[in-house]
C-alpha cells in the first residue's frame, strides 16, 4: 500500500492532487489544517493536508480487465489532459493580467516623475489590515474591534488608557494596534510547558476542565510528544469513570503508544495508582469532565486533586466558550491555587478573545492549545504573538 500526504490551499485542491496521483481509488485516511514552516507562516492561511492511500494490487487488477481497462486508463489521460490544458490557460489568463498591471504601474510613475523608475524600486502594494473611514476615530474602530472578538470591557479600557497614557499621538488605527500587539503579548506572558523532576521520581500532571473540552485527546497527544520524540517513560491514569468510552479510548492510545494505564474509581485510589508508576518518568491523569453547575461533582474533584498532590495541574477550556461560561467556570474551578491554563479547539474559534479574558482574570501562566484532532500533531506551545494578532 502506498501512503502519501498533499497539500493545498483548500480541501478541494488537496482532493484533485490526490486524484490526479492515486486515482479515484484512493482512500482518505486523515485530514487536517497545516501551516508553512518559517515565519512566513505566521502570515498566511493555513493550508489543508491529506493523507491519502491506495492498494499497490489495485493497478495489477487494472490490467487484468483487457480493453475495458484500457479504455478507463485513456479515459482517465484524456481528464488529465484536459485538466492541465484549463489550468495552463488559467495561468496564463493570470499572468497577462499581472503583466498588464505592471505596465500601468510603470505609466502612471512615468507621469507623474517623468522616468521609469528601476524594477527593483516597484514597492509591493500595501495590505490593508482594516477599512477606515476617514470620518471614523481610530480608538472607537479600536474598541469595536476588540469587543467583536469577545475580549472584555475591562480589558479593552486597561489597553485603551495604556495607549493614551503612553504620551505618543495615534493617527491611524494600525499605529494603535501596532503598539497594543506589544502590550497584548506583555499581558499574555511567556508560555510555561511541563516541567519534568530532577529528583528521581515521576512527574505527576493532573488534566482538569468542564465536560467536551477534549481532556482525553489532549492527555493523548502530549504523552506522543514525550514518548515517542522525548524518549520519556509515561504513564497513564483515568479517573474518568463517569464515561466509559473515556476508558477506552485513553486505553486506545496507551495500547498504541505502548504506555501501561491504571483505571480508579474514588479519589481515595489515586494516591496508590501513582505509586505503582514510581518508575516512570512523567504520570498524566485523566479526570472526568464536571458541569460548573454541580456542586456535589466538584466536591469530588477537589478530594481527587488534594490526594494526587500533583506536580502540576492544567485547567483545560474551549476556544469556543462564550464570555459568560467562561466567567461560571473559572468561579468554579476557583478552588485551584496554582495551575496552568492550557486552550482547546483553537483552530474552531472565531474570536480568540477568551484567551486574553482567562490570563487576565487568573494571572495564570499560558501552556499549550490545541489546534485540531489529529494526534499527536494537533497541539504546540501557546505562540502569544499569533495570538495577539489574532485578537487585533
Amino acid at each position: 500500500m502506498r501512503i502519501r500526504r498533499y497539500t493545498g490551499k483548500d480541501i478541494q485542491e488537496a482532493m484533485l492532487k490526490v486524484k490526479m496521483d492515486l486515482g479515484s481509488e484512493a482512500v482518505i485516511l486523515n485530514t487536517r489544517k497545516v501551516r508553512k514552516k518559517g515565519i512566513r507562516g505566521l502570515f498566511s492561511k493555513p493550508m489543508t493536508e491529506i493523507l491519502a492511500a491506495i492498494d499497490d494490487d489495485i493497478g495489477l487488477k487494472k490490467k487484468t480487465n483487457g480493453a475495458e481497462t484500457g479504455k478507463s486508463a485513456n479515459d482517465e489521460k484524456n481528464r488529465v489532459d484536459l485538466l492541465e490544458s484549463r489550468l495552463n490557460r488559467i495561468e496564463t489568463l493570470l499572468k497577462n493580467i499581472y503583466d498588464a498591471g505592471k505596465t500601468e504601474t510603470l505609466k502612471v510613475s512615468e507621469n507623474n516623475s517623468g522616468e521609469v523608475p528601476k524594477p527593483d524600486n516597484i514597492r509591493p502594494p500595501t495590505v490593508i489590515r482594516y477599512n477606515v473611514k476617514p470620518s471614523e476615530n481610530p480608538f472607537s474602530l479600536f474598541t469595536k474591534r476588540l469587543s467583536e472578538n469577545d475580549v472584555e470591557p475591562e480589558i479593552i479600557d486597561v489597553l485603551v488608557n495604556n495607549l493614551k497614557q503612553s504620551g505618543r499621538s495615534y493617527d491611524s488605527y494600525d499605529e494603535i494596534t501596532a503598539a497594543a500587539e506589544k502590550i497584548i503579548k506583555e499581558m499574555l506572558g511567556q508560555p510555561e510547558t511541563i516541567h519534568l523532576r530532577n529528583d528521581g521520581k515521576p512527574t505527576v500532571v493532573l488534566f482538569l476542565g468542564p465536560t467536551g473540552v477534549g481532556k482525553t485527546t489532549t492527555l493523548a497527544k502530549i504523552a506522543a510528544e514525550y514518548s515517542l520524540n522525548q524518549h520519556k517513560k509515561i504513564a497513564f491514569i483515568s479517573a474518568d469513570t463517569y464515561r466509559i468510552a473515556a476508558v477506552e479510548q485513553l486505553k486506545t492510545y496507551a495500547e498504541i503508544l505502548n504506555i501501561p494505564v491504571s483505571v480508579i474509581y474514588t479519589p481515595q485510589e489515586v494516591k496508590e495508582a501513582i505509586a505503582g508508576f514510581s518508575d516512570m518518568d512523567l504520570i498524566l491523569v485523566d479526570t472526568a469532565g464536571r458541569s460548573h453547575n454541580n456542586q456535589a461533582q466538584f466536591s469530588e474533584l477537589r478530594a481527587l486533586v488534594n490526594n494526587a498532590d500533583a506536580d502540576e495541574i492544567y485547567l483545560l477550556l474551549s476556544c469556543c466558550v462564550s464570555r459568560s461560561a467562561c466567567r461560571d467556570i473559572l468561579r468554579h474551578y476557583s478552588f485551584l491555587k496554582d495551575f496552568k491554563l492550557l486552550f482547546t479547539k483553537y483552530d474552531e474559534a472565531n474570536v480568540p478573545g477568551i484567551i486574553l479574558n482567562v490570563r487576565y482574570a487568573t494571572g495564570r501562566p499560558l501552556s499549550y492549545i490545541t489546534i485540531g484532532q489529529s494526534v499527536p500533531d494537533d497541539i504546540e506551545v501557546a505562540n502569544v504573538e499569533d495570538i495577539a494578532r489574532s485578537i487585533l
